[in-house]
């Protein structure tokens, strides 16, 4: 009975190496082929998932969600109410479209076109170049020159 029970001890810690291989190599296959699913997962967001977000919430005129996404040196030589008063006169942003990103190091420029409506209803689309500083772990937009 008792050579019994070491059989099954040993047979369950060989499944539990075996799983923990089988997890290790599988992440380690995922990290090498570059799979965006495992990027995002483990690295956070893209910088074309925050400037998306940033422009989001400024068509809703979510200002202080905006705010948040920029970098800690503007959010430093601006406050919310300065920012706020100079969102407030951008007009209406009808749409975002990502068109290229480039990222160097903890630097990033995302292209994006920027359709936006004037008054009397008249509807421009635009190309700007967002930059971008990886901060903590996380893409903030640098809004300030």
């Amino acid at each position: 009975m008792l050579r019994n029970q070491r059989v099954s001890k040993t047979g369950l810690r060989s499944d539990i190496l075996s799983l923990i291989l089988v997890i290790t190599v599988s992440f380690s296959l995922l990290q090498v082929s570059g799979c965006s699913i495992y990027n995002r997962f483990f690295s956070g967001p893209e910088p074309e998932d925050t400037v998306i977000v940033f422009f989001e919430n400024l068509k809703n005129r979510n200002y202080a969600e905006a705010y948040e996404l920029l970098e800690k040196s503007d959010r430093q030589r601006h406050s919310l109410d300065q920012f706020r008063k100079e969102m407030g006169t951008v007009l209406q942003i009808q749409s975002i479209q990502v068109l290229s990103s480039q990222i160097s190091g903890q630097v990033a420029e995302v292209t994006i076109n920027l359709t936006t409506i004037y008054e009397g209803g008249e509807s421009v689309a635009e190309g700007i170049v967002v930059p971008l500083i990886k901060e903590e772990g996380e893409w903030k937009v640098d809004f300030w020159d």
